[in-house]
């Protein structure tokens, strides 16, 4: 079975013995130290059942789409009901390296207002199908998961997102008008607009301009690879467990704002990608590489539909309201003073209070 050849691998898994003190290795925590200590951990205490059981806890289906040029999908989702008799739909979509699970703790605070919480493994991703053609982008991303709504007969609803789950919220929003009421960002990575007169900026704005620099000269060269070769890379994580794992803490520990995580949480997102397989997720960064980001679907069409954005300090892509109002219908705008690029899971009740405050408003209206 795939758990008993993980075991395997954990067992035979090889780490660098020279070297282990070094000075001149990447600021990111991804120690031999670290490496080490989670290995063992993963080896003798880590326990998969246990964390599916958990996820288990929140109800699962799959469901058939049918892509226009690509054929069917089997999409995965936890669809979450509430008992509020009037409950508004709600559509998550998760980014990479995210998974449908980053929701769940927002979901009691959801339901509980009056939502019922859609949230799709992306085509690709998890437990979803993917295509054997080139050219699925966003656009069909969003076409997936439309059609998972339509299957479970929501007409009209709202959807959040965050990394490539904004720009899949946004093109969703764009090509169903009549079926999206709403769109949460916790994420905006646009190119600069052109502007006749400069914008004057809040300081926080600025210090999100400053992250998004750093992260751009400091943090992008994964993207590079995952664009350019996400199958050649895929080879190497889809064999190694403790590869994904490094390459998986990586993203965890820098995207994020000092958020504690701990052994079983890192290898259940680290096996989210490895038991699949990561390279349809690496695949991904080459549809959408730098070119359609800048010039394709999403950064060339306007979200009519009204938009809220919870802006978090260590996001990645917080760009300031000015610009994001060129390409969204922004009618709520939520500062934060810490958190980061994986809002629903490291602040799940500031991201779900958010929510819950635009949706309402313009649900009614």
């Amino acid at each position: 079975s795939e758990l008993e050849l993980l075991q395997k691998k954990l067992d035979l898994a090889r780490l660098p013995t020279a070297n282990t003190n070094d000075q001149w290795g990447e600021n990111n925590g991804v120690t031999v130290k670290m490496m080490s200590e989670t290995l063992h951990f993963w080896r003798e205490s880590y326990d998969w059942r246990a964390e599916e059981a958990r996820f288990n806890e929140v109800p699962q289906f799959k469901t058939g789409v049918e892509i226009d040029g690509f054929g069917t999908i089997d999409m995965h989702f936890a669809h979450c009901k509430s008992s509020s008799p009037n409950a508004i739909p709600l559509l998550f979509s998760h980014g990479w390296p995210g998974n449908f699970s980053e929701i769940f703790k927002a979901i009691p605070a959801l339901n509980e207002a009056g939502f019922h919480v859609v949230s799709p493994s992306l085509p690709g991703y998890g437990f979803s199908s993917y295509v054997d053609k080139a050219g699925f982008k966003h656009a069909q991303h969003a076409e997936a998961m439309h059609k998972v709504m339509q299957n479970l007969g929501y007409t009209q609803y709202v959807a959040q997102g965050g990394d490539w789950g904004a720009d899949i919220v946004r093109c969703i929003a764009i090509l169903y008008p009549d079926s999206v009421k709403a769109v949460h960002l916790n994420m905006v990575m646009m190119d600069k607009p052109k502007f006749d007169k400069e914008p004057t900026y809040t300081s926080f704005e600025q210090k999100c301009l400053e992250h998004n620099k750093w992260f751009i000269q400091n943090e992008n060269a994964y993207l590079l690879i995952q664009s350019t070769k996400p199958r050649t890379l895929g080879f190497a994580m889809h064999d190694s467990p403790l590869g994904m794992l490094a390459w998986m803490a990586d993203k965890l520990y820098v995207w994020s704002d000092d958020y504690p995580w701990t052994p079983t949480e890192l290898i259940t997102w680290t096996l989210l990608h490895y038991f699949p397989g990561p390279t349809t997720g690496f695949t991904m960064y080459k549809e959408n590489d730098l070119e359609e980001q800048s010039h394709g679907f999403a950064a060339t069409h306007y979200v009519k539909a009204p938009t809220g954005v919870s802006a978090f300090p260590k996001e990645l892509g917080v760009m300031p309201r000015s610009w994001t109002e060129t390409i969204a219908n922004v009618v709520f705008w939520q500062e934060h003073s810490s958190g980061g690029h994986f809002a629903a899971y490291e602040k799940p009740e500031e991201l779900a209070e958010d929510m819950i405050k635009f949706y309402k408003q313009v649900w009614k209206a």
